[in-house]
């Protein structure tokens, strides 16, 4: 099923958090892990392409990598920056409103091009 927002975004948030949390990271660190990589990529639209498909994983897996290092050092994006809010959970929530109302016509557009 196609999603205009790009769900290897989300898997990497989660492969960043844990990679983090493997190292012995504080919940802060986990936190502004996933922060900063949703800050980064959130903007990956899906078009349901194995090959482009790939490409956004690895971009994906590399910012919350990115993310992770810049988390150690305590440097995050904070609220208000782009879609990010001042908690994890306000971000994560910004996240689901982004893919279930914002990219409706989003949806519509890329089948359009897909068909064409």
């Amino acid at each position: 099923m196609l999603s205009a927002y790009c769900g290897a975004v989300s898997a990497a948030c989660g492969s960043g958090a844990g990679i983090a949390y493997m190292l012995g990271s504080d919940r802060r660190t986990i936190d502004e892990t996933i922060v900063n990589t949703i800050a980064n990529v959130s903007g990956i639209v899906c078009d349901a392409q194995s090959r482009p498909c790939a490409a956004k994983i690895a971009s994906s897996v590399d910012a919350a990598i990115m993310g992770f290092c810049m988390a150690q050092k305590h440097r995050t994006f904070g609220g208000g920056e782009g879609i990010v809010k001042d908690t994890l959970e306000k971000t994560i929530s910004s996240v689901g409103q982004l893919g279930r109302d914002g990219m409706r016509e989003t949806d519509i557009e890329i089948l359009k091009i897909m068909v064409s």
